[in-house]
């Protein structure tokens, strides 16, 4: 604490302490040197002289000129007459900018009486022409030194990245980092760091990966109750209970201790060093401080043609990563899995109108059960969202659904719109009958094509700094248009798998033929002895979403009007080719 006006030749002293970049492990030792230093030449001041503390910047470099808070706060303090005089380690720590940018800060500093005094250089006053000499002398002095330093890192980090070494820090998880000596241009050999598979870890990811695998193409039942197996928060929950360790764990001091956690292993997931590609990251500013820039992600660099730059051994096939990619993307609809075997559950299919899934209750109800909103209770709706829960009878919406997929079937010689829809779920039905060889060719169409589109999302992300000048749009373009060629290349080879010989919808045997009147889902019919993973299939074949909307006052009924409301209520989308993006109500 101290006064707030600094009157007559009383000495008021701050001590301001700078540390270009915060270490990792948060040691401060070069800041507690400072403030030792400093507050040591404070106690030599005559004993009248009044301590302001310490004013300090961790982590903030003053090389480019971003924002210091406690620097800011240091000046408007000097202007206010709060302090007069300011002691630093050495000049540097005032500022590293160029000298023309940094005069007017510490002119002004001396134009206000305060005294710059530095523990290693010596005392600058107001009115001494040698002081100010020296004082821009050791300003520049500074500025050089960042200069240069920053220079050779950056030439540093460029050498190492033309020699296919890795710059991006510490190694990710199942990596680990090897020196490597390479031969530079002028035939000299210079060490590198690549990066080097970590056996253990490497496991960890590949056993995720199986496990994820096994599930996902089956519908989930809950072991434990609350989390489904092959899901992230189940694996996370394993890895645990397992006593993995984490990376934090294996080398860290300041995360020794840290625990598995959805976040973490998503972004293990995500990173492309998984599947052996050469990256580079993506950064974005702060959102509590738009001066510093954190990573948000790892872009593919990528050839002149386009194509992934493979640098590391893969731990993944590329293949497989761009499959857990995919199953990533549909991630937050894992939510949507139920833990009770229902028909219209768990298959990502049925949505209340809030957009959230829609869960199936206890189907051994007396009355029957219901399928029902996953809002929790206590969660305030949004604007636009329903008020209260949202259900419907299960039965009732299980009966119209089935009873709309046989309709369609029935009347496709007639009705276009029928047709297309019978179309589209015989290739989706040929997709998952189709022979072994084929399959693998549509994988690797789907892999070419995805990695094309996430390619161009990346373009477009970072379209604003192509944008510079002519050179940049230039090469924008060419980008563009070879991700946008292989894309169309993947879709048109695509389509022509689609149009080939494929499996047909056994329409024959859901249908009683003999019989065009009969019940489709009475006793005698398909449906009435399918069993319950043969109704699914069958339902997954033509429907891509159920959405459910909130019952209306006058709506809610039972009995006789049961069907009408869930028909007035109820919205299908149905399925759509895979090349074709349009839904049909």
């Amino acid at each position: 604490m101290f006064p707030e006006v600094v009157s007559g030749m009383m000495t008021h002293a701050a001590s301001y302490v700078r540390q270009s970049a915060a270490r990792g492990n948060k040691s401060e030792a070069s800041p507690a040197s400072q403030r030792a230093a400093n507050k040591a030449r404070f106690e030599q001041l005559p004993g009248n002289a009044v301590w302001c503390g310490h004013y300090e910047d961790i982590g903030i470099s003053a090389f480019n000129g971003k924002t210091r808070p406690q620097f800011e706060r240091l000046l408007n303090d000097c202007r206010a007459g709060r302090v007069n005089m300011v002691i630093v380690y050495y000049v540097s720590r005032l500022s590293r900018m160029e000298p023309l940018d940094a005069i007017p800060i510490v002119t002004e500093m001396l134009n206000l009486g305060v005294v710059l005094v530095s523990v290693t250089e010596g005392e600058f006053r107001k009115g001494n022409l040698m002081d100010l000499i020296h004082l821009i002398m050791r300003l520049d002095a500074a500025h050089q030194e960042s200069k240069n330093k920053s220079t050779a890192v950056r030439d540093a980090a460029k050498t190492a990245r033309e020699l296919g070494g890795y710059v991006g820090g510490k190694a990710p998880y199942g990596r680990k980092l090897k020196e490597d000596i390479r031969t530079n241009h002028e035939g000299k050999p210079v060490a590198v760091q690549v990066l080097d598979t970590d056996e253990d870890e490497a496991k960890v990811i590949k056993d995720v990966w199986a496990t994820i695998k096994r599930h996902k193409h089956v519908p989930t039942v809950a072991v434990t109750g609350r989390a489904a197996p092959g899901s992230i928060g189940n694996i996370v929950a394993q890895l645990n209970r397992d006593g993995i360790p984490t990376q934090g764990a294996s080398r860290g001091k300041k995360t020794k201790n840290g625990q598995w956690h959805i976040g973490t292993l998503m972004r293990i997931l995500r990173h492309p060093h998984v599947a052996g590609f050469q990256t580079e990251p993506m950064y974005e500013p702060q959102k509590n401080n738009p001066d510093k820039l954190r990573v948000v992600g790892h872009k593919i660099v990528r050839d002149d043609k386009g194509n992934p730059v493979r640098m590391w051994k893969p731990i993944l096939d590329p293949a497989d990563w761009h499959e857990l990619q995919a199953w990533l993307d549909k991630r937050p609809q894992r939510k949507w899995e139920s833990r009770v075997s229902t028909l219209l559950s768990s298959q990502e299919i049925l949505e209340c109108e809030c957009l959230r899934p829609m869960g199936g209750g206890n189907s051994k109800k007396p009355r029957g059960g219901s399928y029902s909103c996953s809002r929790q209770r206590g969660v305030q709706p949004k604007n636009g969202e329903h008020e209260g829960g949202v259900s419907i009878s299960q039965a009732s919406l299980d009966d119209y659904v089935a009873r709309r997929i046989f309709a369609v079937i029935q009347t496709a010689e007639e009705n276009p719109e029928s047709l297309e829809i019978i179309r589209a779920a015989t290739e989706l039905y040929g997709m998952k009958q189709e022979a072994p060889e084929r399959a693998q060719e549509r994988a690797t169409l789907l892999t070419e094509r995805s990695d094309a589109v996430r390619a161009l999302e990346t373009l477009y992300d970072m379209q604003a700094s192509y944008m510079g000048n002519e050179i940049g749009r230039t090469r924008f373009a060419k980008e563009v248009a070879t991700q946008e060629a292989r894309m169309a290349g993947a879709e048109q080879r695509i389509a022509e798998l689609a149009a080939l010989d494929s499996p047909v919808l056994p329409i024959g045997e859901w249908l009683n033929l003999e019989d065009p009147l009969a019940d489709p889902l009475g006793p005698g019919s398909w449906w009435h002895g399918a069993s319950l993973a043969e109704r699914r299939a069958f339902v997954a074949c033509f429907i891509k979403k159920i959405v459910i909307r909130k019952a209306l006052p006058q709506e809610k009924s039972r009995g006789k009007n049961a069907r009408s409301e869930v028909r007035s209520r109820t919205t299908i989308h149905w399925v759509t080719s895979p090349t074709d993006d349009n839904e049909r109500p």
